[in-house]
């Protein structure tokens, strides 16, 4: 079986607060041909596509693109003030 590694950017409310500080960025090895749903669930990451920007190589995609080795891939949510 083929892996590949990827790294997921968070970006502001999906940064992930830990006692040693602030996670912003995810290394992760994945199946090749595994989508980007299947590859958020392994690190059990839940993304709502309608709110939330998927970019990669600066392209918008979905939860069904299936990453390359070395991608990175930003998941910036949508925030609304007032």
């Amino acid at each position: 079986m083929n892996e590949l590694e990827v790294t997921f950017q968070l970006h502001t409310v999906l940064q992930i607060q830990t006692p040693s500080g602030t996670v912003t960025s995810l290394r992760h090895r994945m199946r090749a041909g595994e989508t980007l749903k299947e590859a958020l669930a392994a690190l059990g990451l839940s993304v709502d596509p309608d709110e939330t920007l998927i970019v990669v190589n600066r392209r918008n995609v979905d939860l069904d693109y299936r990453p390359k080795a070395g991608d990175i891939i930003h998941l910036i949510p949508a925030i609304a003030g007032g």
